[in-house]
């Protein structure tokens, strides 16, 4: 077999059953490096399974622990790492797990995820009377995501552990070779920037901006954008110069397009309309939860929509998704 000459870590993502522990362990073998499975170390930490988790405490604590854990490992070098099957669904995840990270999608075929999982009865997720058909759902949901997360693809659903092994140091070898061990170059970094009060959207004027919170607008944001390809990262502060400093730091981060909501800063600051002109080679879309225009008179003008390519408004939270579509035409 080849040797992998890397610091990053390699990192299996995939549906639960498609291997991501066998093979990583065999992996690890093979590269002398240390193994973590993320579910391992979560029940592991809490003397409890998955199942139990999630049975006590509910899914959304398994996920928030799942999070710190991927910040923890976004840090370390030279490991083999299993992720859950649904760490995914965070689309920040992957960005910590990318920073020091060969993403390798382990794609499996229902029927083949099914004879690997019938008779598994600690994945709460598929404790139901017809596995195959919550599979074959969860999978249709999921392998957007998997797919637009991964450097890599390795199918695994007909082959033995070996192969699949083999087929992996292979493919890990070649995007090497090709890439110099550096992020795809058609992956584009894209950006969501949010003014004054945008982090209070849930808790202020629900009859305007709805009852979503902030955390669970941004959420369905980063997986609309880890859907469509984007290396995404999430900025919001309520003063005016630190959102002209995060723009600037766009322009040398060379971030490919942005979406804003300057909230109030929309209708009076010139400092923040400034500073998007001149970054103009980096596409900007205004995005509004509500109707600025058939709100107050004052919120109808707006001084930062001139110099960005469009603005979306009205739409609620779904703006913000309408606006990362919008910058797929618009970057270079």
């Amino acid at each position: 077999m080849n040797k992998i000459y890397t610091e990053k870590n390699i990192i299996f993502i995939g549906f639960m059953g498609s291997g991501k522990t066998t093979i990583g362990r065999k992996l690890a073998m093979i590269l002398k490096r240390k193994f973590i499975d993320m579910d391992m170390q979560i029940q592991d930490f809490y003397h409890m399974s998955i199942t139990d988790m999630f049975k006590e405490y509910g899914e959304d604590f398994f996920r928030e622990q799942e999070t710190n854990l991927c910040v923890n490992l976004g840090k370390a070098y030279k490991k083999i790492i299993a992720t859950g099957g649904g760490v995914v669904l965070n689309a920040e995840n992957i960005v910590n797990l990318k920073k020091n990270g060969i993403v390798v999608y382990l794609k499996s075929t229902p029927e083949s995820i099914y004879e690997n999982t019938k008779y598994d009865k600690s994945r709460p997720l598929l404790n139901v009377e017809n596995k195959l058909e919550e599979i074959s759902q969860l999978l249709e949901k999921r392998e957007p995501l998997y797919e637009n997360s991964a450097d890599l693809i390795v199918d695994v659903s007909e082959r033995n552990v070996d192969r699949c092994v083999q087929n992996v140091i292979d493919s890990i070898t070649e995007y090497l070779n090709e890439e110099d061990g550096t992020k795809p170059a058609n992956v584009k970094k894209v950006r969501i920037i949010n003014g004054p009060n945008i982090n209070f959207t849930g808790l202020r004027e629900r009859n305007v901006y709805g009852n979503l919170t902030y955390s669970q607008i941004m959420d369905k944001a980063k997986e609309k954008a880890v859907e469509l390809g984007y290396e995404i990262e999430i900025f919001q502060s309520n003063h005016e110069g630190e959102i002209i400093d995060y723009i600037q730091k766009c322009y040398y981060e060379k971030v490919s397009g942005v979406v804003i909501n300057p909230g109030a800063f929309t209708h009076y600051s010139y400092a923040i309309r400034d500073a998007i002109s001149s970054v103009s080679q980096i596409p900007f879309v205004e995005v509004h939860m509500s109707n600025i225009h058939k709100r107050e008179e004052f919120r109808h003008t707006s001084v930062t929509a001139p110099v960005c390519a469009g603005q979306m408004c009205g739409f609620g939270s779904l703006g913000y998704e309408l606006g990362l579509v919008a910058l797929k035409t618009l970057m270079v």
